[in-house]
């Protein structure tokens, strides 16, 4: 995610139209973010935490950052009666190595092809 991805969550999130974005910031700067943090009832009344936007900037990648959101995110949402949450990532991405390497399985896969 750019660095304008995250502006625009911090003005949705200011704004009051989505819930609160986790952060982290390096130097006074945001290097990553994690959110909307929001949860929904599924249709046989369990609650689920909705996926997020989630992203460390490049250059901030390899502190650990990425886990840290991710395990406040899980945090967030356990406090908030998440039961689950389904998760969308690139095969072999930053983020599937991380889920791989917080002990998450995969429930399958999903080709995308443009038309």
């Amino acid at each position: 995610m750019a660095a304008d991805g995250f502006a625009f969550l911090y003005e949705q999130m200011q704004a009051g139209t989505v819930g609160p974005v986790l952060t982290v910031l390096h130097d006074g700067h945001v290097a990553g973010a994690i959110g909307p943090m929001e949860t929904m009832t599924d249709p046989s009344g369990a609650a689920r935490l909705l996926p997020q936007y989630f992203g460390v900037l490049p250059q901030h990648r390899g502190h650990g950052y990425g886990r840290a959101l991710w395990r406040a995110a899980m945090h967030w949402g356990h406090q908030h009666g998440a039961a689950y949450q389904l998760l969308q990532t690139e095969v072999g991405g930053a983020s599937d190595r991380l889920c791989a390497t917080e002990g998450l399985t995969s429930l399958g896969f999903v080709n995308q092809t443009d038309v």
